[in-house]
């Protein structure tokens, strides 16, 4: 490892990879990691002993780039690991979508469209944590990243006839750059329990307390979360705030056999959730204004698909449906809408001015019969 971290210093590049198995642990278990440094691959083996810290203090580094496939849950394993905060990611698959190959590709697809290079994905779906590896494993691991900088180098070289580097470099900025969070908070995990905007604002203090205790037990066990508690029964638990370890325990759902312990933080977590501040989500719009948004809503959408089309861009890279109906709300003045991606740069450019337009009638929609086969007409509000 002192070798290879040595190697990555001296040419301040790697392509990097991990095969991880993440099905019955609360975070990634890293089971081998591909590094790539000028031509030459590396496989780190965790499972024998090597260490990943060095690579984690590589991902770290600002002054080492950092090539990698889709590599979110790489770095939650990078981050719940290590506390690794990535500072120079260069996502590939990301990268694509800026040139008009498409968002979501898998690795296979951009190296053949990118570099004519055909992968052998006959290892997909193995089980990463067995030892010993076989050859045809090993040869499939390292192929990951063997032709990661240069399919990067292919990649930035188009986007720069396109005059599109610097938006690139912005959105790995964004994503993956130090502000970056990837690991979960546990004061924040209740928002991504489906059903708790339905709760009332006193029950809503409860569920974050209750998926904060869940959270960390999770992490102190390495179990995935539902095998603590599953949501459904953290939302029932919340709204109905027993008061006891019996009453806790005929909950419906609850794993069988909870220890003692588990009961008595369960009713610590009632017991500050009521003593906190309810949790007041923003006002439901008026009927009005709902029946608006219903329309605007789904017309903004095409208008953005439209408008990526033209520019030869992913649409999800330009905004997800959430992001343009948040703009839009904010638009039409029903809601406080901070930091939104559509309002600066580049984004702002192509789909935050038409948006504002459409939503302030200065613009309306008709289909077109050639690309992007939507026709924008300018119109005068007043009329």
């Amino acid at each position: 490892m002192a070798a290879v971290v040595a190697a990555a210093h001296e040419h301040g590049r790697i392509a990097l990879d991990f095969e991880f198995l993440w099905e019955r642990t609360y975070a990634p278990m890293a089971c081998l990691a591909q590094v790539a440094i000028d031509g030459r691959v590396h496989l780190v083996d965790p499972v024998e002993g090597a260490p990943l810290a060095p690579i984690a203090a590589l991902v770290a580094d600002p002054d080492v780039d950092v090539v990698m496939h889709a590599p979110s849950s790489d770095l939650t394993l990078l981050g719940m690991q290590f506390g690794t905060r990535p500072h120079r990611v260069m996502d590939v698959q990301l990268a694509a979508g800026f040139i008009g190959i498409g968002a979501g590709q898998g690795l296979g697809v951009l190296l053949e469209r990118g570099l004519k290079v055909k992968l052998d994905k006959g290892e997909q779906y193995t089980d990463w944590s067995r030892r010993p590896l076989t050859e045809r494993q090993l040869t499939y691991a390292a192929a990951d990243v063997a032709h990661l900088v240069a399919l990067a180098d292919e990649f930035l070289a188009r986007a720069d006839r396109l005059r599109r580097t610097s938006w690139i470099a912005e959105e790995m900025v964004r994503r993956y750059g130090p502000d970056s969070r990837w690991v979960p908070e546990p004061t924040e995990v209740w928002r991504r329990v489906k059903g708790q905007g339905k709760l009332s604002p006193a029950d809503r203090a409860i569920l974050r307390a209750l998926a904060g205790w869940r959270e960390r037990e999770a992490a102190r066990r390495d179990r995935p979360t539902a095998w603590i508690v599953p949501d459904r029964t953290l939302l029932e638990i919340a709204r109905r705030r027993p008061k006891t370890t019996g009453q806790l325990a005929g909950e419906r759902g609850l794993p069988e056999r909870m220890r003692q312990a588990d009961l008595d933080g369960m009713l610590a977590a009632i017991a500050e959730g009521a003593a906190a501040d309810p949790i007041h989500l923003p006002p439901a719009p008026g009927t009005e204004l709902q029946a608006r948004m219903d329309t605007l809503g789904p017309l903004g959408q095409i208008l953005v698909t439209a408008r990526a089309a033209e520019a030869d861009l992913a649409p999800s890279l330009v905004a997800t449906r959430d992001e343009i109906e948040t703009f839009l709300w904010g638009e039409i003045g029903a809601r406080e809408v901070p930091d939104s991606p559509l309002a600066v740069g580049w984004r702002f450019e192509i789909a935050g001015r038409p948006l504002r337009d459409l939503a302030d009638g200065r613009i309306a929609l008709a289909p077109a019969a050639t690309r992007p086969f939507l026709r924008e007409i300018p119109r005068d509000p007043e009329h």
